[in-house]
């Protein structure tokens, strides 16, 4: 570790320990979707309500209806199917009161499937659909998102391609312009299929998803007003697929997808100092390619597939940060035992972290030893270290995760 990283490292600390904000996360569960469970379908909420249509079930059958859950009385309502063929992995976004949805394939194989560049609004007053104009490039995965009132569909993929493209939509006039393509990874064409995006404060936050070989976890800001890119800090976890994201308090919320197993972490991510911070673990086990959708400043996330196959529950997830808190990630790790009366104790993280260092200070800031964080469990011999009060704390990609305070008797 450098000086630098080690002066950057310990200030954030100290100020870390200054703050004493508090936060709440919490996922509880809801009412189930009425009909079938299913993965890859798309959502938005409208006017307080969210709406989960198409997917497709552990027996490969896609679906095109559509179902309305209202938060109020926690009851999910069937209503208009999609006036189009059944498909899975179609993008959606809200607009002006309206749902939209766009693109898909209609197979559970990606290789035999028609893939769709139809274009649909969903007008929750009047119950109906009604054609749009139709997308540049016909694909499925898809990340689909609103910002500054136009709509907006980043990659996607063919049967064997992947695409880089941005398009906007203006419903005013509805018609689809490219943006500025998405520049990916410097190893990467670009090309990028099942990343999640959302927006906040007039811009657009995407990244994770597969590109040309790999699961990535590059995190990127896109500016409709200057059409540019810009790289920010990569998701501190592991690259991924599937992933869901959605914006409840000022915050970009990211969580789960499957890196080759199924994910249960969730994350926040600070679009003013450029940090991500742990909240905590999705009790309803790992998965990827969620119905997710916000409503208000409360998130809701569920279906999707597992190990197990895919799923049919349904979770809303609470958040109530204080505004001054600079986040100590307290669920992100757990240390055993502490007080520390063994020759060694265990560190546990609740999920994998990528380029992360794991380094112990003295009370007063010094940092005493510092080495790889790898694993998800990591033994520390606590050779050399006399008795009295530490800090263990975690960095990733020189910023800080976690600090949290042992004691050696």
């Amino acid at each position: 570790m450098t000086k630098k990283i080690i002066k950057i490292s310990c200030t954030l600390l100290f100020l870390s320990i200054s703050f004493n904000g508090f936060s709440y996360w919490k996922w509880t569960k809801v009412q189930a979707l009425g009909n079938g469970k299913r993965f890859e379908s798309t959502s938005f909420s409208v006017n307080g309500k969210g709406y989960i249509t198409c997917g497709v079930d552990t027996n490969d059958n896609c679906y095109n209806d559509l179902w309305e859950y209202n938060p109020a009385f926690d009851f999910w309502t069937q209503k208009a199917n999609l006036p189009a063929s059944y498909r899975r992995a179609a993008f959606g976004f809200e607009l002006n009161g309206k749902g939209y949805m766009g693109c898909g394939i209609d197979d559970a194989v990606s290789s035999v499937g028609t893939i769709f560049n139809e274009f649909w609004m969903y007008d929750p007053s009047l119950n109906t659909w009604t054609a749009k104009a139709n997308t540049p490039i016909a694909t499925f995965r898809s990340a689909g998102v609103s910002c500054n009132g136009k709509g907006y569909m980043i990659g996607g993929a063919s049967a064997w391609s992947l695409y880089s493209n941005i398009y906007e939509y203006n419903p005013t006039l509805n018609t689809w312009t490219a943006k500025t393509t998405f520049p990916g990874v410097p190893s990467s064409s670009g090309g990028r299929e099942a990343g999640t995006a959302t927006s906040l404060n007039n811009k657009i936050y995407f990244g994770l998803g597969k590109d040309d070989s790999f699961y990535q976890n590059d995190w990127w800001e896109f500016d409709p007003s200057t059409n540019l890119w810009v790289r920010k800090a990569d998701f501190p976890s592991s690259g991924r697929t599937g992933a869901w994201s959605f914006s409840i308090n000022n915050m970009a919320c990211v969580g789960m997808g499957s890196d080759g197993g199924f994910n249960s972490d969730t994350w926040w991510y600070n679009t003013v100092a450029n940090t991500w911070n742990y909240t905590c673990t999705f009790s309803g086990g790992g998965r990827r390619s969620v119905a997710a959708f916000a409503i208000g400043n409360v998130g809701y996330m569920g279906t999707g597939k597992s190990g197990g196959g895919s799923k049919q529950d349904f979770y809303r997830l609470d958040a109530d940060v204080n505004v001054n808190e600079l986040s100590m990630n307290s669920n992100l790790i757990s240390i055993y035992p502490n007080p520390i009366s063994t020759e060694e104790f265990t560190i546990t993280s609740e999920t994998e972290l990528i380029n992360a260092t794991l380094s112990i200070l003295t009370i007063d800031g010094k940092i005493i030893r510092s080495e790889p964080f790898v694993s998800k469990e990591t033994k520390i011999k606590r050779e050399g270290l006399t008795s009295g009060s530490y800090f263990i704390s975690i960095n990733n990609n020189h910023q800080l995760l976690i600090t949290k305070k042992i004691i050696l008797l």
